[in-house]
């Protein structure tokens, strides 16, 4: 009797993130790596485009090229789904998610680089929750006033919106972590079956995954700012 030989992937991946090195008392995680790495790609990327792109754009509007097509494409995007859902406030709200977005899609990014994504850490996910929480809360007092506080006399309503920051991190987590994962069982697969597959794979759970996941945040953000301020 022949015996089909058996293939095992040992991958080795831990939920909580994986300390670097040392600052004093502070532990410095590779989420927290690739979170400055993020930040500041963004930054850098930000000022290039305000400082070199934007002077040229606006003395030459005939001219057209891809790369401003795409930048007027994301601004629109943001700028009208922000008006459409949240009103005279989606002036500061389009932006904001803006930035949140460009952070969520390019920290997930940072997969293909070899870096893990500050998007798998749950304390990412959770600092992202909160500021939409914070911002849901001011935005629905702003326009209510005190009227905002009968929203609380029904204890559903409370439970409802504590729970808002807690399931958009989870959501945001356990999606991008397992993205994560899968890729890793990707890339232990015996060198036969790893020739395409971590090129196919990169396009539907990194690349297609940072986009979707930067834009349900988004959507899903702007939706609850939307219900608090009706």
């Amino acid at each position: 009797m022949s015996v089909m030989p058996q293939t095992v992937l040992a991958v080795s991946v831990s939920i909580p993130p994986e300390t670097v090195f040392n600052i004093g008392p502070l532990q410095v995680t590779d989420t927290m790596v690739s979170a400055f790495v993020t930040m500041l790609a963004l930054v850098l990327f930000a000022l290039v485009v305000r400082i070199f792109f934007i002077p040229r754009w606006r003395k030459d509007d005939e001219h057209v090229s891809g790369f401003r097509l795409f930048i007027e494409a994301m601004v629109n995007i943001f700028d009208s789904s922000a008006r459409e859902q949240n009103g005279n406030y989606g002036g500061f709200v389009g932006p904001f998610y803006f930035a949140l977005a460009g952070f969520i899609a390019l920290g997930t990014l940072m997969e293909l680089t070899g870096m893990r994504p500050p998007t798998s850490d749950l304390n990412a996910g959770l600092a992202l929750g909160l500021m939409s929480f914070v911002l849901i809360a001011f935005f629905g007092f702003h326009k209510k006033k005190a009227r905002r506080l009968l929203h609380y006399c029904n204890p559903i309503n409370v439970i409802s919106d504590v729970v808002v920051p807690f399931s958009l991190a989870l959501r945001l987590f356990g999606s991008v972590f397992s993205g994560y994962i899968i890729m890793h069982l990707i890339y232990s697969l015996p060198v036969y079956l790893n020739i395409a597959l971590p090129a196919v794979g990169s396009v539907i759970f990194t690349l297609f995954h940072a986009l979707i996941q930067s834009y349900i945040f988004m959507f899903l953000s702007m939706s609850f700012i939307g219900e608090a301020i009706e």
